[in-house]
Formats: C-alpha cells, sequence, structure tokens
C-alpha cells in the first residue's frame, strides 16, 4: 500500500450548481463540501439538495465509484417529502479510498412530473489524478485519426 505525502492536513472542496446554467428536468440543485485527504484516511462528503418545488416527493439515489469506500451507512434509495417551508435537504456520508485518485459519488434526483437531474460530487484521494484507461490512437494514410480498441472475433463455419 502506497501513502502519498502531499495532503498534510484536510483540504475542503466545495462546489455549487445554485446561479449556474439550469437543464431542464427537476427543479433541484446541490451544494457540497468534501475534504481531499490522504489515502486511507476518512473524507467527509457533505451534500445539500435543495428545490423550488413545494410539492411532492423528491426521489434520491446514491452511488459511489466502486473503489470508493463507504465508511458511513447511507441508504441508496430514499425521498424527501416537498414542503413550502423546507428548501433544504442534507445528506452526510464518510468515504476513504486505498489509492491516490479523482472518485466520485453520484447522486440522481428524480421529482414525479417534474423531471429527473443528475449530479456528481468529486472526491480527492491523495494525489488525485483521474485513472482512464488510453486508448490507442492512430492515423490512417490519408491523415484521419481513428481509435483501436481490442477486439475478439470468433468465426464459425455453417
Amino acid at each position: 500500500m502506497a501513502f502519498s505525502t502531499k495532503v498534510e492536513k484536510p483540504a475542503v472542496v466545495k462546489g455549487t450548481s445554485i446561479g449556474k446554467y439550469a437543464k431542464p428536468g427537476a427543479p433541484a440543485d446541490i451544494s457540497y463540501k468534501s475534504q481531499h485527504v490522504k489515502i486511507g484516511d476518512t473524507s467527509n462528503v457533505n451534500i445539500i439538495l435543495t428545490s423550488s418545488s413545494t410539492t411532492g416527493t423528491m426521489k434520491v439515489k446514491v452511488k459511489v465509484d466502486k473503489d470508493l469506500h463507504e465508511i458511513s451507512n447511507v441508504k441508496k434509495h430514499f425521498s424527501f417529502d416537498l414542503s413550502e417551508g423546507k428548501k433544504e435537504y442534507p445528506l452526510h456520508l464518510e468515504v476513504s479510498a486505498d489509492e491516490d485518485g479523482l472518485y466520485y459519488v453520484r447522486i440522481q434526483v428524480a421529482i414525479k412530473g417534474q423531471g429527473m437531474r443528475a449530479f456528481a460530487v468529486p472526491v480527492y484521494v491523495g494525489e488525485a489524478v483521474l485513472k482512464t484507461k488510453k486508448t490507442a490512437v492512430e492515423k490512417t494514410d490519408k491523415g484521419e485519426t481513428i481509435s483501436v480498441s481490442a477486439a475478439e472475433e470468433t468465426i464459425t463455419k455453417e
């Protein structure tokens, strides 16, 4: 197990969708704070969902990246009853990871008759490098860029 020494104390990463371009879908917004931590340390992820809708039910699905370990036991599917007096709906998660990387907590919000929205909350661990698989890129004789992917072929005779 490798340990990163770049993160001395947890740095707080903040973000919001409030006041940004609102895509079509459920009238919901998100604000979040997550901690950038060392490998193996626990990151506190605080999420506040808001909605301008005052009636109905906001159904929420939570999913974390597969290499991100959940310390807190949060339900994966739950709902909030929307009302005029309440505008903020909080969520709290505690997560950790065994490798440097940029991980995500994904939130899907649906309000019946008003649509759906999806959000992703970043969780930075250690060096926080996004791990992506690189695909081979080649050029044809004419200079066109093509992407080469591994494939398996099975030939059968009839």
